[in-house]
């Protein structure tokens, strides 16, 4: 986590902000532990396509 606070300066300079970096990553994360790549995940996201992961 340290290395993408460099990589993204003034990020964190809100709560909203601080919120919506939570949810990126934790959205990313759950994305990459069902196999999906992130870069389609977030593709998929944004042309209203939303992946929600199975329930079991």
């Amino acid at each position: 986590m340290a290395k993408i606070k460099q990589k993204v300066p003034g990020g964190m300079r809100t709560l909203t902000g601080a919120q919506d970096f939570a949810t990126m990553r934790s959205y990313l994360a759950t994305a990459a532990k069902h196999g999906r790549r992130p870069f389609d995940a977030l593709t998929e996201l944004t042309s209203g396509n939303v992946w929600i992961p199975a329930t079991t």
